[in-house]
C-alpha cells in the first residue's frame, strides 16, 4: 500500500520533509540507513522523491527521527478534510442523474436506521 498519491510534487515534498528531518538532528544518510536497518541508497532514494513511500517505509522513518509527522502541511489539509466536505468535493463532479441515485441510497441508509 501506498503512503499518498502518486503526485511527484507529493513524493518530493514528503522526501524533503524527511531529509529537514534528519538534518535537524544532525544524521547522515547512512546515520539514518543504520537506524532503519536498510541502505543509504533507499534513503537517498525517498528523500530525492524518486521513489514512492510504503506506508510502512513512512513510519519507519517517523521512528527512526523520532517524529510524528513528516506529511507537508498540504496534504494533511487535504486528508483532513471532514466527511462533509469529501462528499461535497465528490458531488460537485457528478451527473444530476448520479446526484439522483445518491440521494435515493442516502434516504434508503437513513430509514433503515430508524
Amino acid at each position: 500500500m501506498r503512503l499518498v498519491s502518486r503526485d511527484a510534487n507529493d513524493v518530493y515534498e514528503i522526501g524533503n520533509k524527511i531529509r529537514e528531518a534528519r538534518e535537524a538532528q544532525g544524521m547522515s544518510q547512512d546515520d539514518l540507513a543504520d537506524v532503519m536497518g536498510t541502505s543509504r541508497q533507499l534513503v537517498s532514494r525517498h528523500e530525492s522523491g524518486t521513489q514512492e513511500m510504503k506506508i510502512s517505509t513512512y513510519f519507519q522513518f517517523l521512528d527512526a527521527l523520532n517524529a510524528t509527522q513528516l506529511l507537508p502541511q498540504r496534504l494533511c489539509e487535504k486528508e483532513g478534510n471532514s466527511g462533509r466536505e469529501r462528499l461535497k468535493e465528490l458531488t460537485e463532479k457528478m451527473s444530476d442523474e448520479d446526484i439522483k441515485i445518491l440521494i435515493t441510497m442516502a434516504e434508503r441508509m437513513m430509514k433503515d436506521s430508524f
